[in-house]
């Protein structure tokens, strides 16, 4: 469901480019000699492959994914007990110098362990950080985990401080890797992504989340209301020129002066190098129409280069041998690099919808011309090819599962090539999709990318969008290996009730279930919702590529099998059951209950492992209450007060308050309803925005949005 902002003020602050960050002294790589001058006790060793081998248990994990990608060091407890120790020489940095202390790290936490950086004056003990807060027994940071810390006070100015990595206790493993000094914060935060960019040669900049964006690009959505001159003049108003519309005109790309913004008063003043873009948009007297004002951030699959290769609009050559579509497929959208539709695997899974390439006529009914299999955002073209290869791998997935669980049901894929060649997009191309998704009549949508930063507003309300239009919206964790209470990452970290956030499993026969956590996959208890294969999984390469199929890792690969499995479930209930008798969360809460629980239950909710064998009752579990069966909510501001009735007698149910991004702020239980009993909650001191509430007891989930003014 949309969001629609009341207020009427439209502020657009524009991020300055972020300076790069500067090492300052020496990078310690451990390729040579620059490391000398560190001081070692214990159990330290290095490293050839970045790997440690040499650990019980290490398994096929990748090596540390660290800048140099070669040495590296190990901390290990030492056999007899007490602590390893890998210490800086003198550091003196002048004062009023920045001072960051940065370092990658792969490591494994056993219980009584412990990891920590501590700062020493001429030896004494000033300060002790631990790497171990947010890290939870038995899970592992994975192999791409960047650790930067502001050290500017305890630094600067400060003479014969040494910074020493200490081990204590026992330990699976702590690789290290490219520590360094530098003299501000990350470009983006894991500087994997913002590394990638320069070296492909992106422009970026970045905003306060530390995530990186299209300079001077802003994506704005417009109510439903929102007339073509109203648009005209919201855009003069701001010296906004329109780059590129999408979902029939209601979302804009603005290209903007970023010397200046507009402030309240309605006045251009100059931009002050405020990060971020101000999400209270628009205030007058009068309904808004303008639903949301998001930089136009930058998102990723797995990051890959391939070299360019123009794409084409579509010629009949293209879609030989492709059939109509069906009556009532279950249609299933894969937001990505592409697909090439002509794999022998994937091939029998596209259907063309309305073909008019040889005519003059066009299928305008979605807005979208001549789009038979998808569309091209990219190229903004109708030619959804793959010249990278990972969308094609994701299809292969889903039509492989399909085939092997499928029982032969009729389902059709929809392609959206969202990412280039690189495994970039923006956030315009991802909302675009999202929401031609709800145009085209999309059942299910597979999003193997995300980002980090501030969530999006527009996405978000894409992906509402999909969940009044009956979409369910299977998303990956992500493959940085970090769990994501602590960074999010999106969509997967969305509060919207259609979305399921996959992790990844590898084999593991030393375990109940035989598996375990991929070692690059994010994790979380709150956010994760099921665990899938992700480890050398074989499946289609374009035809570009002169090989039928390839091997790839990740959340990627993990989120097509769930997507099958949901497709599945779907296809089931709409073949069986009556039309109005089930919805996505129907679904969603099949695939869910139905899963196999592990001890994986850090690594993602309840530890759920996806099984193809599905046990479910029809129309029980997280079905939608009808108007006469659902909540009257009174919001009491002067009290900070919600009165909540229930319009009929139910058991024990839980209230949440969940913020935008997806963190639940608040929580209460209710024991029993009787009918039209009220219960009073007590609201936090909540600021400006957007929340969730929910409502939710064995069999249902009411879901119903605040706006805090």
């Amino acid at each position: 469901m949309k969001r629609s902002v009341p207020t009427l003020l439209l502020i657009l602050s524009l991020c300055t480019c972020g300076r790069a960050q500067n090492i300052i002294g020496d990078l310690i790589t451990f390729e040579g000699i620059a490391f000398a001058d560190w001081r070692d006790e214990g159990n330290v060793d290095f490293t050839i492959d970045g790997r440690a081998s040499t650990t019980p248990f290490w398994g096929s994990r990748e090596p540390i994914q660290s800048g140099s990608r070669q040495n590296a060091l190990i901390l290990q407890g030492p056999i007899g007990g007490g602590s390893t120790r890998f210490a800086s020489p003198f550091l003196n940095f002048p004062a009023g110098q920045d001072v960051w202390l940065g370092f990658h790290q792969y490591y494994r936490q056993n219980e009584g362990g412990s990891a920590t950086i501590e700062l020493r004056e001429d030896g004494q003990l000033r300060r002790t950080i631990d790497l171990s807060t947010n890290l939870k027994p038995g899970v592992e940071t994975g192999p791409y985990d960047t650790v930067m810390i502001n050290l500017t006070n305890e630094l600067a100015g400060v003479s014969n401080m040494t910074a020493e990595f200490v081990f204590t206790g026992r330990s699976y493993f702590w690789l290290l890797d490219d520590i360094g000094f530098y003299d501000g914060p990350p470009q983006t935060k894991p500087d994997t992504f913002g590394n990638y960019l320069r070296q492909e040669g992106y422009d970026f900049a970045v905003d306060s989340a530390n995530w990186a964006y299209v300079p001077n690009q802003l994506v704005v959505q417009f109510s439903g209301d929102a007339t073509t001159g109203f648009r005209d003049t919201l855009r003069q108003e701001f010296g906004a020129r329109l780059v590129d519309s999408c979902a029939c005109d209601f979302v804009e790309l603005w290209e903007i002066d970023g010397t200046l913004f507009l402030a309240q008063g309605g006045e251009q003043e100059p931009a002050t190098g405020t990060t971020g873009i101000l999400s209270n948009i628009i205030k007058a007297k009068t309904k808004s129409m303008v639903d949301g004002v998001d930089l136009n951030y930058l998102t990723h699959t797995k990051l890959d280069p391939v070299p360019a290769t123009p794409i084409t609009d579509l010629t009949p050559s293209d879609l030989s041998g492709i059939g109509n579509s069906a009556a009532a497929p279950l249609r299933i959208a894969i937001m990505d690099t592409g697909v090439d539709y002509q794999h022998p695997t994937i091939k029998p899974y596209f259907k063309i919808r309305q073909n008019n390439l040889g005519g003059t006529e066009t299928d305008n009914a979605n807005c979208l011309p001549n789009d038979p299999i998808g569309w091209n955002y990219v190229d903004n073209n109708n030619n959804p090819f793959d010249d990278n290869g990972h969308g094609t791998h994701v299809a292969g997935i889903i039509a492989d599962s399909l085939t092997k669980h499928g029982f032969g049901r009729t389902y059709e894929f929809v392609a959206y090539k969202t990412h280039d060649n690189n495994g970039v997009s923006t956030l315009f191309d991802v909302a675009c999709a999202t929401f031609q998704s709800s145009i085209d009549e999309v059942d299910i949508i597979n999003d193997s990318w995300g980002f980090f930063g501030d969530p999006s507003v527009i996405l978000a309300n894409a992906i509402d969008t999909a969940a009044t239009r009956d979409i369910l919206v299977i998303s990956a964790a992500g493959n940085d290996g970090i769990d994501l209470d602590t960074l999010f990452q999106y969509p997967a970290c969305y509060a919207a009730i259609n979305v399921v956030t996959v992790g990844a499993t590898m084999p593991d026969p030393n375990t109940e279930r035989g598996v375990s956590k991929a070692s690059f996959s994010n994790f979380s208890s709150t956010y994760v919702d099921i665990l899938a294969p992700g480890v050398d999984i074989f499946s289609a390469a374009p035809s570009w590529t002169n090989v039928a199929g390839v091997t790839k890792s990740g959340t990627s690969m993990s989120t097509p099998i769930v997507t099958a499995g949901a497709a599945k479930i779907m296809k089931y209930y709409q073949d069986t059951q009556s039309p109005g008798s089930f919805d996505f969360n129907t679904v969603k809460n099949c695939l869910l209950s139905s899963a196999l629980v592990s001890n994986l239950t850090a690594v993602a909710q309840n530890g759920q492992l996806l099984t193809y064998d599905y046990v479910c009752i029809v129309g029980t579990a997280d079905t939608p209450l009808s108007h006469e069966e659902g909540f009257r909510v009174f919001p009491n501001p002067f009290r900070q007060e919600l009165t909540i009735t229930s319009l009929v007698a139910r058991n024990a149910s839980t209230i949440r308050i969940i913020s935008a991004e997806g963190r639940e702020i608040s929580r209460f239980s209710v024991r029993a309803w009787a009918p039209d009993e009220q219960q009073i909650i007590t609201l936090p001191d909540l600021p400006a925005g957007f929340y969730l509430l929910q409502i939710g007891g064995k069999d249902y989930v009411w879901t119903q949005k605040l706006i805090r003014y």
